[in-house]
């Protein structure tokens, strides 16, 4: 049921309030197909078949589409929107700082809503999902230059 509620309310929340944020800090939002691409993403992720590493279900899939495929247009996004100009060498730091941010922390929030008892995740894939954010990440940024 958190699932669900995570896999609807987190893209809309982002989808809407991001552009408005930049906008209030006086940066003139890029187009949203970037943003909606890394939400509709997010959105499917919850969606896709697990596969097991050492005997165990993982939401590998999820992470890697969910996490580091989302976290890649997100950045993209933010790219076009704050404007920035950089080398190589520093778009693919950013978005490593982003990836990984964002997966901490999800973990952390994996890690509140099973100590809370709200549901059981369990934290024996932890790295295994920040992996496959990562992962993720980097397949969005080689196919992002290979496209360039």
């Amino acid at each position: 049921m958190v699932s669900v509620a995570l896999s609807i309310i987190v893209p809309i929340a982002i989808y809407s309030y991001l552009p408005r944020w930049l906008q209030n800090l006086g940066y003139k939002p890029a187009p949203r197909n970037l943003l909606a691409a890394a939400c509709v993403l997010y959105f499917v992720s919850f969606y896709l078949p697990t596969f097991h590493i050492e005997g165990q279900d993982t939401s590998f899939a999820t992470h890697f589409v969910g996490g580091g495929l989302f976290s890649g247009f997100l950045w993209l996004y933010l790219k076009q929107s704050l404007r920035w100009k950089m080398p190589a060498w520093l778009e693919l730091t950013s978005l490593y700082f982003l990836v990984s941010g964002l997966g901490v922390a999800n973990e952390l929030f994996e890690l509140l809503i099973e100590k809370t008892g709200i549901t059981y995740v369990g934290s024996w894939d932890t790295w295994w999902d920040l992996l496959a954010n990562s992962l993720g990440a980097l397949a969005f940024w080689l196919a992002y230059k290979a496209a360039r």
